[in-house]
């Protein structure tokens, strides 16, 4: 008769913390399907705010790029049509492109080398004529460029500033 006693109690305890524990919880050993559910769509949401935050950031650092904050200096991704007179010049950024597309120009080189000729795969150096419709290329930036003694118009891509000597 003890014994019947002892086991019914423990079987009350044990229904007694099942009925009172929450769904999910460490006592409760039976996880409801809408609990389950409920978790997961959480967890989603969760995860497309963080993915939707890192997407706007990188826009941001992308918009922060092409659009440089140096005064003057002009950075862009696509083709930008420059027109340089008498005793001006473009002076590129490492990286910028440009194709003479009319008149007459010439190289700016530096103390390390000129401007790479993609098309005809050289190096230009300092005051070497800018052939036309030519793809140049400025592989670093430390004042770059071409200038015209007449007039001269290119297409450029990159960051370039258009200076008067």
């Amino acid at each position: 008769m003890k014994k019947v006693l002892i086991f019914t109690m423990i079987i009350a305890l044990t229904a007694t913390t099942v009925i009172f524990a929450s769904p999910g919880d460490t006592s409760d050993p039976i996880v409801v399907l809408s609990y389950l559910n409920q978790r997961i769509e959480s967890l989603i949401d969760d995860y497309k705010l963080e993915e939707i935050e890192d997407m706007k950031t990188q826009i941001d650092e992308l918009e922060n790029k092409t659009s440089s904050s140096e005064k003057g200096t002009t950075a862009s991704l696509s083709l930008d049509i420059v027109e340089i007179h008498e005793g001006e010049k473009i002076i590129a950024k490492e990286g910028t492109e440009l194709i003479l597309r009319g008149g007459e120009a010439f190289i700016i080189g530096s103390e390390l080398g000129g401007i790479t000729n993609i098309t005809l795969g050289k190096d230009f150096v300092s005051d070497m004529m800018v052939p036309a419709n030519h793809l140049l290329i400025v592989p670093r930036d430390d004042g770059r460029g071409v200038y015209t003694n007449d007039y001269a118009i290119f297409m450029v891509r990159g960051e370039y500033e258009v200076i008067d000597n």
